[in-house]
């Protein structure tokens, strides 16, 4: 009779042991697999790179064409500023001329003769009227790309869009005060209450206009100090002080009209008497 087998040793052979690992490995092989996956990563990080690369030049670009129009906006603001300033000794003795006119008149006021512009605007006291903006800059704030400029230039570009804001406040009210004084014109009664209006009107325009000057006179050197401002022939052309060209947008008329009727003028180039900065210390300023 056959004795039994062992049960042990005819039983099959149980499958070798593999890990969880082993048992996903890819089937061309781990060394492969991991090539494959470092193609793929950088892959990527070039693509990422070239793509920055290229982000970076085209807002240069953008900057530098920014920057070029900048220009002309700037050149503007210095020229409205140079006519400012210049005309603050002028302004200042129409307005004492003024109040000379209140206090010396008798119950009625001598009537003050009408000066009408180049608009055909009818006023007592001739002084600058200019627009005060700065456009280009407030559109690259708006649309994102100022943020790209260097940031002590984003500071100094930043900080002539705000003189623009605060001149365009000056000549907001300098204008309403102006048309309070057409009053003058007339032959009107001259009450202590009427005396006294007129008056503190004429010291506020004069003290606003001497305090704007004093602004003109640091914006202007700012503009230097950044390396942004017109050529001294720019300059001279505006003024116009020959009055070769008519007054208007393109050239002022103050310098002539003033020095006509034997009337002081500033010199402009008193920006060069002053330091100014447009940054907290320690930050410089330029492109």
């Amino acid at each position: 009779m056959t004795a039994p087998q062992d049960e042990a040793a005819t039983a099959a052979p149980e499958a070798a042991y593999r890990s969880r690992w082993r048992r996903f490995s890819p089937s061309m092989g781990w060394k492969a697999f991991w090539s494959e996956i470092v193609i793929v990563v950088l892959g990527v990080v070039i693509a990422l790179a070239a793509n920055e690369a290229l982000s970076n030049w085209t807002w240069r670009n953008k900057v530098n064409d920014a920057e070029a129009r900048l220009q002309g906006d700037i050149t503007w603001v210095f020229l409205w500023e140079a006519e400012l300033y210049v005309s603050q000794p002028c302004i200042d003795a129409q307005l004492a001329a003024l109040s000379r006119n209140v206090l010396e008149s008798g119950d009625v006021l001598k009537p003050q003769p009408v000066i009408i512009g180049s608009i055909m605007v009818q006023y007592v006291v001739r002084m600058p009227n200019r627009p005060y903006r700065f456009p280009v800059w407030d559109a690259l704030v708006a649309d994102g790309s100022a943020t790209h400029f260097a940031p002590e230039r984003q500071a100094y570009l930043g900080r002539v869009s705000d003189d623009m804001a605060q001149a365009r406040e000056y000549m907001a009210e300098t204008r309403r005060l102006m048309g309070r004084l057409l009053a003058m014109r007339d032959p009107i009664a001259l009450t202590p209450e009427v005396r006294a209006d007129l008056l503190t009107k004429i010291n506020e325009l004069r003290f606003r206009t001497a305090y704007e000057a004093l602004n003109a006179q640091q914006r202007m050197r700012r503009i230097v100090d950044a390396g942004d401002a017109p050529s001294t022939d720019t300059v001279e052309l505006f003024l116009n002080a020959s009055g070769r060209h008519p007054s208007g947008s393109s050239y002022s008329g103050m310098t002539q009209f003033c020095t006509e009727r034997g009337l002081p003028i500033a010199d402009w180039r008193d920006y060069r008497k002053i330091t100014v900065s447009s940054v907290p210390p320690g930050m410089g300023i330029g492109k």
